[in-house]
């Protein structure tokens, strides 16, 4: 477990699928959200799918969770993970409870220390809808330089609809 502030960063475990239903029936998250998890079954698939990643060396994902309470607010991983080219993508998502507060700013901070640091990655990055101006706001507040707009990007799963994204990034060297 890492800890950040007020924070702690931990791996998911099954325990946590209720919480995944939870976050996945927000309707911010679900707008958002490259993938939908609606069912018991897909909770644990998210879970397992994290766990497996770790093992697989193609991602690294942690529950962020109130350092006191253990109570999950919100999930924030490295995805896509290249080593030999040094390379991960960013993602995440909060809970209503955890919004407004900082709470993704620590702990993507920590994960990209992590990232840079035991991971030994060179790049991270980081692309999000263009008008989620909160997703752009945590990048930039954590060293995410915007570097363009990608067009039609990302197929949104809840309504179908193609989205431009930008594409944030920031290097071990920053």
């Amino acid at each position: 477990m890492r800890r950040a502030g007020d924070l702690a960063l931990r791996p998911w475990t099954l325990r946590d699928a209720d919480q995944v239903l939870s976050a996945f029936a927000d309707p911010a998250i679900r707008h958002y959200a490259g993938n939908l998890y609606d069912t018991a079954a897909d909770a644990e698939r998210f879970v397992t799918s994290r766990s497996r990643s770790w093992d697989d060396g193609t991602g690294a994902s942690w529950a962020i969770t109130a350092a006191a309470t253990r109570t999950v607010l919100g999930h924030v991983g490295l995805h896509e993970m290249d080593p030999g080219l040094e390379l991960a993508m960013v993602g995440y998502w909060l809970l209503p409870r955890a919004r407004g507060r900082g709470v993704m700013t620590v702990a993507l901070d920590a994960v990209s220390a992590f990232g840079f640091g035991r991971l030994g990655l060179h790049r991270i990055e980081l692309a999000h809808a263009v008008e989620n101006e909160v997703s752009c706001l945590v990048a930039v507040r954590t060293g995410y330089s915007y570097e363009g707009t990608l067009r039609h990007a990302m197929r949104y799963p809840v309504d179908g609809r193609w989205s431009d994204e930008h594409l944030h990034a920031r290097l071990a060297t920053d």
